[in-house]
C-alpha cells in the first residue's frame, strides 16, 4: 500500500480528513482478513512531516490492531513524510508496535523470516531536489544487496518515467534495480502494475483522492491495495479494491447546461456511492448569474459541492524577444502589479526545489493557517 496521507484535510473539510482515515482502516482490515505476513508501505504515510495529534492517534490505534494480529509493517518516507529540518520522522516513534522505518539516510535493509523462508526488504526514502543525484547510486547499492536473496522487495518513493510526465520524474525506469523480486513504489497516486518484465513493478496508488487530477483514473479503476505473493523469487500481485473511497466528480460546463451535466454524472454512478455523499467540483465557462448557480447547487440533497469555479476571462500575455525564462513570463502576466509579480517569482523559486515547502512558505507569507 502507499500514499495514505493521514491527516489530509482536502479543501479544508472535516469529512475529507475522515475519508483518509477510513480508507487506511479499510486497507488494514483487508490485511487482517487475508492473513498477510507483513505490510509494505511505500511512503507518504502522513500528509505532512509534522502530523496532527489526531493523525498520530489514528495511526497508533490501527497499528495496535496490527500488532495484536502479528502483522508488522515496513515503510519508507515519502516527500510528505521527510522532515524539512533536523527532526525525527513521525513513523519512527511507533517502532515498538512493529513499525520498521527504512531508508532514513540512504539504503537500509532488513530480513523478514517465517518457517525457514526469508524475504529481504530494502528501503530507499524519497530523494528529490538536491538529493535526486543520489538515486542511481542508491539503486545500484540496493541491487547488490538483492543479488544474494531468493525473495526480495525494494520499497521506493519516486516518480518514474512512463508514469508521470518526464519533467516531473526523478528516476528512469531503465535505471531501476534488476535483481529484486518486487519493486513496490509510491508517489504516483494512480495504481499501476507492470508484470510483463522482471522484476514485478507496481505503484499501489493512494488509498484516497488527493486531487481532482485523480478522478479520471479512479472512475476507471478505483483505489486499491496490492496483495502480493512471493515464491521462489517470483512475485504476483492481485489488486484488492477499497470500497469506502468517496466519489468525486469534475463537471466542466456552461451556465446553460451545468444542471443537466451534473444530473447525468450522478445518475451514471449513483449505485456505486456506498452510502457516502459524492463531492462535486463545478467549473463553468462563459458568463451568467453566479448567485443563481450557487442557489441551484445548494438545493441538491444527493451531492456536496465545492465553491463553483467561474472561468469568464482569458488573460493574454504578450510574447516578445528576450522572454526566455519563467521569470520573464511571470513579470509579463503581472505587469500591472510589480509586488504580486515579485511574490509569484519567489514562490516559483521555492516550488522548483520543494512543492510542499513552497506551499508552507506562501501560507506563512500571506498569514494563512493550515
Amino acid at each position: 500500500m502507499s500514499d495514505t496521507h493521514l491527516g489530509s484535510r482536502q479543501y479544508m473539510r472535516d469529512d475529507r480528513e475522515n475519508d483518509f482515515y477510513e480508507a487506511f482502516r479499510e486497507a488494514m482490515e483487508i490485511a487482517i482478513e487475508r492473513k498477510v505476513d507483513f505490510i509494505v508501505h511505500s511512503g507518504d504515510l502522513f500528509d505532512t512531516w509534522s502530523p496532527s495529534n489526531r493523525a498520530l492517534t489514528e495511526f497508533k490505534e490501527t497499528a495496535l490492531k496490527m500488532k495484536d494480529a502479528g502483522i508488522p509493517m515496513y515503510l519508507i518516507m515519502g516527500d510528505h513524510d521527510r522532515p524539512k529540518r533536523t527532526d525525527y520522522p513521525a513513523a519512527k516513534i511507533f517502532d515498538f508496535l512493529g513499525i520498521t522505518l527504512l531508508g532514513h539516510d540512504g539504503v537500509e535493509s532488513c530480513t523478514y523470516s517465517k518457517d525457514g523462508e526469508e524475504v529481504l526488504i530494502v528501503g530507499i526514502s524519497n530523494l528529490k531536489g538536491s538529493r535526486k543525484d543520489q538515486l542511481i547510486e542508491e539503486y545500484a547499492e540496493a541491487d547488490k544487496l538483492a543479488q544474494a536473496a531468493k525473495n526480495s522487495i525494494l520499497i521506493s518513493h519516486q516518480a518514474v518515467t512512463g508514469y508521470l510526465i518526464e519533467d516531473a520524474c526523478e528516476a528512469k525506469y531503465e535505471d531501476l534495480p534488476k535483481h529484486f523480486s518486487y519493486l513496490a513504489f509510491g508517489h504516483v497516486h494512480d495504481g499501476a502494475i507492470k508484470s510483463d518484465s522482471y522484476p514485478l513493478f507496481s505503484y499501489a496508488g493512494s488509498t484516497e483522492m488527493k486531487s481532482i487530477r485523480e478522478i479520471s483514473a479512479f472512475l476507471k479503476q478505483g483505489k486499491a491495495v496490492n496483495l502480493v505473493t512471493l515464491e521462489n523469487g517470483e512475485a504476483k500481485a492481485e489488486r484488492i479494491p477499497l470500497t469506502k473511497v468517496r466519489y468525486q466528480f469534475l463537471v466542466e460546463s456552461d451556465f446553460k447546461s451545468y444542471v443537466g451535466d451534473i444530473d447525468k454524472v450522478l445518475e451514471k454512478y449513483r449505485d456505486r456511492f456506498g452510502g457516502k455523499v459524492p463531492l462535486v467540483t463545478v467549473r463553468l465557462n462563459g458568463s451568467g448569474d453566479k448567485e443563481e448557480v450557487r442557489r441551484a447547487l445548494s438545493k441538491y440533497q444527493e451531492a456536496s459541492f465545492r465553491p463553483p469555479e467561474f472561468i469568464s476571462e482569458t488573460v493574454e500575455i504578450e510574447s516578445r524577444p528576450g522572454m526566455d525564462t519563467a521569470s520573464d513570463y511571470i513579470k509579463a502576466y503581472f505587469k500591472d502589479n510589480p509586488q504580486l509579480a515579485e511574490l509569484a517569482q519567489e514562490f516559483y523559486r521555492h516550488a522548483r526545489q520543494d512543492r510542499e515547502e513552497a506551499i508552507r512558505w506562501l501560507r506563512e507569507k500571506l498569514g494563512i493557517g493550515e
